[in-house]
């Protein structure tokens, strides 16, 4: 069995306005958890922010660590495909799982958008 260690909770947030950490809070205490530790930054691309949260008590697999990003109000289409590697977390590779859950340093939109389109141009 493959023990679950990522506990930091790594939230996305694309609007320009800076999260509401009240509101945060708010819907952990409503899960009867806590935050420990909590770093706000700008996003690289200065057009959102991130959020790394530590929680007790931790989160004890991957698709609960995705549950809390997007109940928390991360991307949601971060947390789509973030749904993808939690699923596969046990028959990841060992450098794979230590790398599931991502933070991207830059501006994805243009990547997405050409991904997408290769995606319906295969459906079709």
């Amino acid at each position: 069995m493959i023990a679950f260690r990522d506990a930091i909770i790594k939230l996305d947030y694309d609007k320009g306005q800076q999260p509401s950490l009240a509101r945060i809070e708010l819907m952990l205490s409503r899960i009867e958890r806590v935050w420990t530790s909590l770093e706000l930054r700008r996003s690289p691309g200065g057009h959102g922010w991130h959020v790394l949260l530590t929680i007790e008590p931790s989160p004890r697999s991957p698709m609960e660590v995705v549950a809390l990003q997007a109940i928390l109000g991360s991307d949601p289409w971060r947390e789509l495909m973030q749904v993808e590697r939690a699923l596969s977390y046990r028959k990841a590779p060992a450098w794979m799982r230590r790398h599931w859950n991502v933070l991207y340093l830059r501006d994805s939109r243009r990547e997405r958008h050409f991904n997408l389109r290769r995606m319906r141009r295969v459906n079709f």
